[in-house]
């Protein structure tokens, strides 16, 4: 489990790749990755306030993207930064849906160390995949 940043991907956003053993790992990394790009250290996010939350979609990609998108809203909406992770997600008949309990606390430009802000998950070169024993995912964000 774990993400790496991606240099020179795409010029003016932010992409990274992320691993996981399953999919509930790749959804916990790339969830670390996306507010690892806002907050340099998400380590010090202190898990005071909780978000529970699902997302569904017809395609295992979009449902990673939309769940990125509903985190990206609550930093919008309710000034929330995160930085643990329960994740369950699941294939029923054909529909992907994921289940999150997300930690984190408010927003604090003076105690966190901002790093820049992100607009969107975007679909530009979006992949998700097994390889071999693994699943990856590849994602551009807008900021």
């Amino acid at each position: 489990m774990g993400y790496r940043f991606i240099e020179n991907l795409s010029i003016a956003d932010v992409a990274f790749e992320a691993h996981g053993e399953n999919l509930n790992e790749l959804f916990v990394s790339s969830a670390e990755a996306l507010e690892n790009t806002m907050v340099r250290n998400i380590e010090k996010v202190k898990p005071e306030t909780t978000r529970e939350f699902g997302v569904s979609s017809n395609k295992l990609d979009l449902l990673l993207v939309e769940f990125l998108q509903k985190l990206i809203s609550y930093k919008d909406t309710d000034q929330l930064i995160f930085s643990k992770f329960t994740v369950n997600v699941k294939e029923i008949k054909n529909d992907w849906r994921v289940r999150c309990r997300a930690e984190g606390e408010h927003l604090d430009p003076n105690k966190h160390d901002l790093v820049v802000d992100v607009k969107a998950a975007t679909m530009h070169m979006l992949k998700v995949q097994k390889k071999d024993e693994e699943w990856t995912a590849r994602v551009v964000l807008d900021v």
